[in-house]
Parts: C-alpha cells; sequence; structure tokens
C-alpha cells in the first residue's frame, strides 16, 4: 500500500504547476459541459410536458362509439362500405385478362395436343397424377428432328489449314 502511495507522490511531483493547472481546467470545462447539456434536455423536457399537457394530451381517450357493441358497429361498416373501383392502366388490365391462375386453367388454354398414358395413386384426394405419352403428342416432332450433317474428315483439315494461312498472313 505504502508503494502505491509512493509511486502516485512520485508522479503528482514530475508534474509542473502549468501541467496541473491546465489539467483542472480541462476538468471542469468537461463537467461544466455536461452540465449546461443536462439543463438543455431538462428545458426540452419540461416544454413537452407543458405542450401536452396545454392540448390535453394526458386526458383519458373516449371513444364516439363506447355505446355501440361490436355486432352494430360490423352492420353499419357492411351497410356504409362502397369500395372505390381501382383504375388500371391499359398494361394492367391486359395482363389481368390473360393471367393464368392454376394449372388447369393453363392446360385449357394450352391448345396442345398432350394424351396420358397411366393414371397414378396419389396421397391426396384431390391430387391426380398422369404419365404423359410422348408418342402421340407434339414433343414427339421436336425429337425427330433432322440429323445435322457432318463435315468429312478431309474437308475439315482443309478448312483448318486455310484458317492457318490466314492467321500468318494477318500477323505479317
Amino acid at each position: 500500500m505504502e508503494n502505491i502511495v509512493l509511486i502516485i507522490g512520485g508522479l503528482f511531483k514530475s508534474f509542473s504547476w502549468s501541467d496541473i493547472f491546465f489539467f483542472v481546467v480541462t476538468l471542469f470545462l468537461i463537467i461544466f459541459l455536461v452540465y449546461v447539456y443536462y439543463l438543455i434536455k431538462v428545458e426540452d423536457d419540461q416544454e413537452d410536458i407543458e405542450t401536452a399537457i396545454a392540448e390535453n394530451k394526458f386526458l383519458k381517450y373516449e371513444s364516439k362509439h363506447e355505446d355501440k357493441p361490436l355486432s352494430k358497429i360490423v352492420d353499419e361498416l357492411e351497410m356504409n362500405y362502397h369500395p372505390q373501383p381501382i383504375d388500371l392502366s391499359d398494361y394492367e388490365k391486359e395482363q389481368e385478362n390473360t393471367a393464368i391462375i392454376s394449372y388447369q386453367e393453363l392446360l385449357s388454354r394450352a391448345n396442345n395436343n398432350i394424351y396420358y398414358d397411366d393414371n397414378y395413386e396419389s396421397g391426396f384426394d384431390d391430387v391426380l397424377i398422369q404419365k404423359v405419352d410422348n408418342k402421340e403428342s407434339k414433343t414427339q416432332e421436336l425429337v425427330d428432328l433432322p440429323k445435322a450433317v457432318m463435315m468429312s474428315y478431309e474437308s475439315e483439315e482443309a478448312f483448318l489449314s486455310a484458317l492457318k494461312v490466314l492467321q500468318k498472313n494477318l500477323v505479317r
């Protein structure tokens, strides 16, 4: 304990009077700024409270529907509520008319001749799973495209040598 007191005493002896003066002045300046900030904050809070009292915000909220039961309010809303129609742009109208909402609607609009082979049982009552028969559908037409004609080996070699000659002529 005595060592700590000696160390702190030696630290204070190493300071000059000007160092101690600036330290004390800085400490008082910080305390003063904190106190001024506190006063400003308290004054703002006091003004907020006075404004709220003047506007009667602390009074109990009074509802104009206190005496009516909820069912009467709902009935009044159902009778008096008339929603305004939404004005759609031409693009939005077109999108609304051409939108496909369900899978059944997609199938009805598709005009594809899709033939089903088998029905499968699913674990759900309202879901029907069917296997597509590709032999009769239009997808088979895409598979039967004519084969591309391949170049012979000799013509590929001649084409490659012509490209090499062209590259040498471009480099020069």
